[in-house]
């Protein structure tokens, strides 16, 4: 059985494509990785149908039309069958991949606990503007939820493979990460969070993080979503 597979949802990132597998390289061979082309309209499907079957722990899946970011996860993790612990991970290259081998050996450490683990990394070397927004958002989810909610979009996140059994009808948008957060939390999986440094991204495009304007109508967004998952625990 693989030990762990990332999702690595990536939309109109072929400029990027060629330094995230030389990132994905330096990776341990315990940790693989499906990069999954969400509807991109760029070179990037071309790009990854070129490097289909290069790597050995590296491979590709494709999904025609871009539907959200949370259908593109939930698409992809659905295919994965033979892995321990499952997650994602995004390929917009704000993430020192190197430090992943850290990850393999902290899942490793904790195979002896009979709970569900839930690995969630916290973001470090933000601008301001960035770390307030998500604090902001982290302490609305944790009095609206009545759980404690810490860096709801950090990555990666990671978790035993058993949880995507209970993620019923996700949302198909950026509510997802707080979705499948808030899921582990009920179920009461055992967390794990450690800093990864957040470097500025280089290439791609955000599907929502352009602007002031942008960010407070993602705000809105999500704060309507924790207030329908609150609705829905009763």
């Amino acid at each position: 059985m693989k030990t762990v597979t990332l999702i690595i949802p990536c939309f109109n990132e072929y400029e990027s494509l060629s330094l995230l597998i030389k990132e994905l390289e330096k990776v341990d061979s315990g940790i693989e990785f499906l990069i999954v082309d969400n509807g991109s309209k760029d070179n990037t499907k071309n790009y990854l149908k070129n490097i289909e079957n290069k790597f050995k722990n590296i491979s590709t899946f494709y999904i025609e039309k871009n539907e959200g970011y949370g259908h593109g996860v939930f698409t992809a993790l659905s295919t994965l069958q033979n892995s321990e612990f499952i997650g994602w991970i995004h390929g917009d290259l704000q993430f020192e991949f190197s430090e992943l081998n850290n990850v393999y050996k902290d899942l490793k450490s904790y195979k002896f606990t009979d709970k569900k683990i839930f690995y969630k990394g916290v973001r470090y070397g933000r601008s301001r503007l960035d770390s307030i927004f998500s604090y902001f958002m982290a302490k609305s989810a944790s009095i609206i939820l009545g759980t404690k909610m810490l860096e709801i979009n950090a990555q990666p996140t990671i978790f035993s493979k058993d949880l995507l059994k209970s993620l019923d009808n996700p949302p198909k948008d950026f509510s997802f990460d707080t979705y499948v957060y808030w899921k582990a939390k009920q179920l009461d999986y055992q967390f794990i969070r450690k800093p990864f440094l957040f470097p500025p991204r280089q290439y791609g495009e955000s599907n929502w993080n352009f602007g002031l304007k942008s960010r407070i109508l993602f705000s809105y967004s999500l704060l309507k979503y924790f207030i329908k998952l609150r609705i829905s625990k009763f």
